[in-house]
């Protein structure tokens, strides 16, 4: 089994927190007390996502044409 080093961007202090929805292991930051996922079942809640399908927008991007490129569906894009 591989060893995987999670960190927080505020602390190195982090502990595992059970298992999410989709039965992902999910990881608490005792420092700034958030909880996350390394992990996701579905492709928009992953990091960038959002940040990707606004640029997309703002450049006369269609909605069947983002959905495509970032691989979710055209309910959530």
């Amino acid at each position: 089994m591989a060893k995987v080093d999670v960190y927080c961007h505020t602390s190195e202090h982090v502990k595992g927190h059970g298992k999410g929805n989709g039965g992902h292991p999910r990881y608490r930051c005792y420092a700034c007390c958030k909880v996350f996922q390394l992990e996701y079942t579905h492709q928009a809640c992953k990091l960038g996502v959002k940040e990707q399908t606004i640029d997309m927008a703002m450049n006369n991007g269609g909605i069947r044409d983002t959905a495509h490129v970032l691989k979710v569906a055209t309910s959530t894009a």
